[in-house]
């Protein structure tokens, strides 16, 4: 795609044009009115669902499909790959115009750049107004930022387990992974991925409740230790982590894992127009969904800006699911999810 007058972000950077890697289920409309936008968290990517239609299972399987919450039989789901990704949309690894890669010259971005990049890529597809969008985590930061735009308003919005703007904890907790994957772009081969792996971990812990690795892994042993302080032994939850930070770092890119963590820390939606008024544009009816052992993105703060919203005149719904397993129950409480979905639309 390549938008008139190249695509300007909010910090000031031009790109000329962009590759879009999307998936899609369902079949469209003969209006493109039944188009449902799903927005991907930061460490995922298109493959939201397909397990139903022999393809390998997505992230959001049982939420998406035949006869589930999302409909693949009333409508037609695409997910893009966000800007700057590394799974098929331009990023960083890409070239820029004198013909070497950008890397950490390719533009910063925030949630309301990504939301104007998905405008454009429904524009190329024939969509005018999808008929919902729906976003987990960072994929709820850019959600936001639809919901507020009512010049490329969708039907209604759909935000699971994202606050109105990030706060420093949240912050704080980024910048814990930034350390090690500056010290992964220094490095070379096993320890290369070992900062990696140790920036994953800081995530992965974030994401999960103490009662849930307390459930998980309680105090056992991976590898028992030994006399001495080399043979420290591992603990299965130590072992988990690194786990996720290996398959991290074989299939994340560095430059995209800090690209779009920043966008994440970025995220306000009051940025450059006050958050009042921002609140005061919502156009649609709003889904906001909190988890009540998130650690990362409290369900306090979920719930306290769905009040500001109704304060604001927006039209929202409120729903909080209970489960032991911090913010990852947005994959893993997905009947709980279902329940909440079909209620809002019903």
């Amino acid at each position: 795609m390549r938008p008139e007058g190249g695509f300007t972000t909010l910090y000031g950077a031009t790109l000329d044009g962009f590759q879009v890697a999307y998936e899609s289920w369902g079949t469209p409309s003969e209006a493109r009115d039944n188009v449902v936008l799903i927005v991907h968290p930061v460490a995922l990517d298109a493959h939201v669902s397909g397990g139903f239609d022999g393809q390998a299972p997505g992230w959001w399987e049982d939420l998406i499909g035949p006869g589930r919450a999302i409909d693949t039989e009333r409508d037609f789901v695409v997910c893009p790959n966000l800007l700057g990704g590394c799974y098929g949309t331009t990023g960083p690894r890409f070239p820029a115009p004198d013909g070497e890669p950008f890397l950490d010259r390719f533009p910063l971005l925030h949630p309301r750049d990504l939301m104007r990049f998905q405008r454009l890529f429904l524009d190329a597809i024939g969509v005018e107004r999808p008929r919902m969008v729906v976003g987990p985590s960072m994929g709820g930061m850019v959600a936001w930022e639809w919901a507020l735009a009512p010049d490329t308003a969708a039907q209604r919005v759909a935000i699971v387990a994202a606050p109105a703007e990030t706060s420093p904890y949240q912050i704080g907790f980024n910048w814990l992974q930034f350390g090690s994957l500056e010290q992964q772009l220094q490095l070379e081969g096993k320890i290369a991925r070992r900062a990696h792996a140790l920036a994953r971990g800081a995530g992965m812990l974030s994401y999960r409740s103490e009662p849930s690795l307390l459930d998980k892994f309680g105090r056992s042993w991976f590898k028992p230790p030994g006399a001495t302080l080399a043979e420290r032994g591992t603990f299965n939850v130590e072992s988990w982590l690194r786990h996720q930070g290996t398959k991290s770092a074989k299939r994340f890119d560095p430059y995209s894992y800090m690209l779009l963590s920043r966008a994440m820390d970025l995220h306000d939606i009051g940025h450059e127009r006050g958050a009042d008024e921002a609140l005061a544009a919502c156009a649609c009816p709003v889904l906001l969904v909190g988890i009540d052992t998130d650690r990362l993105y409290p369900a306090s703060q979920v719930r306290g800006d769905a009040e500001r919203l109704e304060h604001a005149g927006a039209r929202v719904t409120y729903d909080e699911i209970r489960s032991p397993h911090g913010h990852d129950a947005i994959f893993l409480e997905i009947e709980a999810l279902s329940a909440a979905f079909r209620a809002w639309e019903s």
